[in-house]
């Protein structure tokens, strides 16, 4: 082999170690972000990278000795057809189909790495064009994992930042031959590292200059890339939707919109379009025809005359409300309060009810939603096809009364069989002459009536309609036929409106809004018709509470049972306490026909869950990814919808080749998981299998000892990390604590001061490097600080305008530097290249000779070109720049001692 035959193979060997290798973990790292955001085959990441590594070396290769891409190119589609006919002719459907699948992700990743070795090798600027590859795919992978974040971009970005940092310095030293030696490959590192360090500082400096900032922003994106998602893409499902959570009955929470625990009346109702939640209801009539119920949010069951507002209470007597955090719920736990049975005072017509909830992005995702009296709640995931509708869902049980339905008032005379419904249910209720017997002090509070003149006036008008003696049911229906009453000309006195007020009418306090409503302008909507309500049976001494929640609408005659919730469902009722029968809805608020149509057409229901015949709450042991299968441990489990805690742990292998993965309740690949994760293995019923039946006498340890091994799963759900949750819980505190409403204006305003701080970073940046190069020199000793001393000062003479261009040093300080500055620049250089050249040749007076040259630095720039200006130079951020650019040594001359 010629001397030139050896020498390109050795500038091959030298690319390969510092462009390919490089690439190809930059690959790897990007690879496994891709393959835990999106569900794929089962093949590993190591394979995928193999594939991918295999085509960029070949190519690498074949390119570096002068290949013909055309020729190579053809030759590498007919290979490409080649093996795809093979692939087709092969025996069995089933083989033919996944060995299909695994050859087109196989060769699509051997074609990418043959493109980017092509480039890299003929393009010089190709790194480039990888880098921003691998930036968006980072970009899309992170925010399809988990909820977008700026640390955690930053965290999956910074590989990729390297990597181009590092190709950036790189590309120019490839034109060439590339001569190694340790001490260029130190300085070339130390050039990586130092631009590294100064752009994670740029970062830490951003973000605590502009930390509240970057969470507003942060949130507001992660908001508006959420709306984006949605598969109708409709513009009316944008943030800007016109909806103004002051004049309406929901806010904007941490996590989605949620109904106020506050409310009082105002001139306007401001609603909204946005799809809330969709539930399936197992309510019907005898008939078989769906029953709707109202889906209650919270009891407001204090009024406050101060404030004139509805509220919550925490001191109220009997609260049949289940307080629980589904979202801490783990997949397909479940959580019982039976004394929610209890407090809701009441044994006759009632029901258990069950109804699934499927949760959208806009709804708040913390508290239960379902029809009055929940008591269990048990967490289901969503189907796979619809986890871009809805993110979340669950199951519950309701303890319902049968004489509650959404029709007590609306369409009161359309249907024969619902006036027939409502006929019964007041025959039912006029068994209840009064209150004799119930518990004072709940009579007292849920009673409990303001003082003043407005408040007596509403007083006097409920007094005016029934008897004060009269049964509690005779009272309600007053008031509705009060509200439901005619004119002369056989008009409704009252209306339903969005806009109670004039728009440019002041802000009037809520009880004086109430008296214009109930005497004068007789128009309002659904928070007018419920207050007024409740004042007024108060005043008749019938227990009432307000009541929020969604009110429940059949639209669908495909889909029986199936109810969809938009945010204009979002309601205010009344619930009336009958002893015996408890609380029921009494929603007098008039029809309202805008609520009778969707804002657009009913989705597809999602696919009800299968139902689960083992779930364990579990720790993975030993992982297997190319068996797919792990040892699990775990005391904890739910079988046959019966949770169990075991006297002792056990462990039991678990085959998960057919599985579903989930990590944060996004699909996942098996290769994430690993030893010591915590688990939720969920194995669903399937005449395949063999499932072992409960035992009654025997104790559930025993029963576990039977179970079959493996346990075949359907489904693993990875929970969070001890770490993850703690800092989402701290995001949620201080989300709390402070809600920012930001404007797109304050974006841009925020965005800016970032961009500056960026500039300024770059602006410091000579002076910062000559920080870096005095504390070299202050830090150094014996022979190593001419070294340093001549590093500085090439770096300040330059920057002092006199820029070195193809001289040696020696050249550059006798005929430019002493010449102007006096600075003894040539002295320094003749003991600096006599110690570089005969090395242990330190002479006493040599150190007098670069002490007395590093002072005078200094002295001449400042005495020749002024202090101001010397300061000023050192802003000139393209100056040096055009020093790293230039060489610091020629060919005759070493880098350093």
């Amino acid at each position: 082999m010629s001397w030139y035959q050896q020498e390109r193979f050795r500038q091959l060997l030298i690319r390969l170690a510092l462009v390919v290798a490089p690439t190809i973990i930059i690959t790897f790292v990007t690879l496994r972000l891709l393959n835990f955001s999106y569900t794929s085959l089962d093949t590993s990441i190591v394979s995928q990278t193999l594939y991918f590594s295999f085509g960029l070396t070949l190519a690498f290769a074949l390119y570096h000795y002068g290949a013909r891409w055309i020729v190579s190119f053809i030759l590498l589609w007919i290979t490409y057809l080649l093996f795809e006919r093979i692939i087709n002719r092969l025996p069995g459907e089933f083989d033919v189909f996944y060995t299909t699948a695994c050859f087109q992700l196989y060769s699509t990743l051997f074609i990418f790495g043959w493109v980017f070795g092509f480039l890299l090798v003929r393009v010089r600027w190709a790194y480039l064009l990888l880098f921003g590859v691998l930036s968006v795919i980072t970009l899309v992978s992170t925010s399809n994992t988990i909820d977008i974040g700026l640390p955690y971009i930053l965290l999956h970005l910074a590989p990729v930042v390297v990597y181009g940092l590092y190709m950036l310095l790189l590309s120019p030293l490839l034109v060439e031959r590339v001569e190694i030696n340790f001490k260029k490959s130190k300085k070339f590192l130390a050039r990586i590292g130092l631009l590294a360090l100064l752009i994670l500082l740029m970062f830490v400096i951003t973000e605590n200059l502009f930390k509240s900032d970057l969470k507003a922003v942060e949130k507001e994106l992660t908001a508006r890339g959420a709306k984006g998602n949605k598969q109708d893409g409709s513009k009316s499902e944008k943030n800007n939707d016109g909806y103004d959570d002051r004049y309406g009955l929901m806010e904007k929470g941490d996590d989605g919109y949620r109904l106020k625990d506050t409310m009082r009346v105002n001139s306007k109702m401001s609603q909204s379009d946005k799809l809330m939640f969709c539930s399936r209801l197992d309510n019907y009539f005898p008939d078989g025809s769906p029953a709707p119920l109202y889906f209650v949010y919270h009891y407001l069951t204090r009024y406050d005359p101060l404030k004139e507002s509805f509220t919550r209470d925490v001191n109220v007597p009997s609260l049949d409300e289940l307080e629980v955090d589904p979202t801490a719920l783990p997949m397909y736990y479940s959580y019982t309060d039976t004394s929610i049975v209890r407090k809701s005072m009441s044994n006759k017509f009632r029901k258990v009810v069950e109804a699934q909830v499927y949760l959208s992005e806009n709804t708040w995702k913390h508290a239960v939603l379902g029809p009055s009296s929940v008591f269990s709640i048990q967490t289901i995931p969503v189907e796979k096809d619809f986890q871009k509708t809805f993110l979340s869902a669950y199951k519950i049980f309701s303890y319902t009364s049968e004489l509650n339905n959404a029709y007590f008032v609306y369409n009161i005379s359309a249907n024969p069989k619902l006036e027939d419904i409502q006929e019964q249910r007041t025959k039912e209720l006029d068994n209840v002459r009064d209150y004799h017997g119930v518990d004072k002090k709940f009579l007292n509070y849920y009673t409990e009536y303001p003082k003043g003149n407005i408040y007596d006036s509403i007083a006097k008008l409920a007094l005016s309609l029934t008897s004060k003696g009269g049964r509690p049911v005779d009272k309600v229906l007053a008031i509705r036929d009060f509200f439901l009453k005619r004119n002369e000309n056989g008009r409704r006195i009252f209306r339903y409106t969005l806009n109670a007020g004039a728009i440019d009418d002041p802000i009037i306090p809520s009880s004086k809004m109430l008296y214009n409503f109930l005497f004068k302008t007789h128009a309002g909507y659904c928070t007018y018709y419920a207050g007024a309500s409740l004042f007024m049976l108060r005043a008749l001494g019938v227990p009432t509470r307000f009541t929020t929640g969604f009110a429940a609408i059949n639209r669908s005659d495909k889909n029986k049972g199936w109810y969809w919730f938009y945010a204009s469902q979002a309601h205010a009722w009344t619930q009336v306490y009958f002893p015996g029968y408890g609380w029921l809805d009494f929603d007098l608020t008039i029809g309202n026909e805008d609520q009778q149509g969707a804002p657009k057409p009913d989705g597809t229901p999602p696919l009800p869950p299968p139902e689960p015949w083992l779930v364990l709450n579990a720790k993975a042991e030993t992982v297997s990814t190319v068996k797919k299968q792990l040892d699990a441990s775990f005391k904890g489990l739910i079988y046959f919808n019966t949770p169990y805690l075991l006297n002792k742990t056990f462990t039991r292998s678990v085959d998960a080749a057919l599985c579903r993965v989930l990590y944060n309740k996004k699909d996942t690949t098996f290769t994430v998981i690993r030893p010591g994760d915590s688990l939720i293995i969920v194995s669903y019923k399937d005449e395949a299998k063999k499932i072992p039946s409960p035992r009654h006498g025997v104790s559930i340890e025993t029963q576990v000892e039977g179970f079959s091994s493996p346990i075949i799963a359907d489904e693993i759900h990875i929970l969070r990390k001890e770490k993850e949750v703690k800092k989402n819980d701290a995001t949620k505190k201080t989300a709390n604590s402070k809600e920012n409403k930001i404007t797109w204006q304050e974006v841009v305003s925020v965005a800016a001061k970032f961009f500056l701080s960026i500039i300024l970073l770059l602006l410091l940046f000579p002076s910062l490097y000559l920080l870096y190069r005095m504390l070299c020199v202050s830090f150094s000793r014996n022979a190593k600080n001419a070294d340093h001393v001549y590093q500085a000062a090439l770096y300040r003479f330059h920057m002092a305008g006199l820029e070195r261009e193809t001289e040696t040093p020696l050249e550059y300080a006798q005929t430019k530097v002493d010449p102007l500055l006096s600075s003894g620049f040539g002295k320094f250089m003749h003991t600096y290249l006599r110690l570089k050249y005969a090395p242990g040749s330190l002479k006493a007076e040599d150190f007098e000779i670069i002490n007395q040259f590093s002072s005078n630095i200094g002295k001449a720039i400042h005495s020749k070109i002024g202090f101001p200006k010397t300061s000023f130079n050192y802003l000139n951020v393209l100056r040096a720049f055009r020093y790293f650019q230039k060489p610091e040594s020629t060919d005759h001359e070493p880098l350093s001692l």
